[in-house]
């Protein structure tokens, strides 16, 4: 569920910054759209946009389009066939980070005196 801001007036809407609750280890989770390429057995060669969930205390340094992304611990759960539909969910995606980015600890900066 996405997390809710207020605002100075009062109103309610969804977190602009794309950032839901946490993790159990009180690390933000971060929606992060990539685009995946085409199943080469696909003949439509069609590309899809997933949004992988990703836990970090800061956001997520993605990059500009196009650049790869390695993440770290990437899980993909099934869809699911609605009951009262009978359509099927996508997919849905986590991650534990992205490579190269540094999950900083909370507490003590690095160099800081004891």
């Amino acid at each position: 569920m996405a997390k809710w801001v207020e605002l100075s007036d009062g109103s309610r809407r969804p977190d602009p910054q794309g950032r839901q609750e946490v993790d159990e280890h009180g690390r933000g989770l971060w929606r992060v759209e990539a685009i995946t390429p085409a199943d080469q057995a696909d003949e439509r060669d069609k590309t899809a946009v997933v949004e992988i969930l990703v836990a970090s205390h800061d956001q997520p340094a993605v990059g500009g389009f196009g650049q790869p992304l390695h993440f770290e611990g990437l899980v993909m759960t099934p869809g699911y066939v609605q009951r009262k539909t009978g359509q099927l969910t996508p997919p849905r995606w986590s991650a534990d980070g992205i490579r190269g980015q540094a999950a900083p600890r909370p507490g003590k900066a690095q160099g800081d005196a004891a």
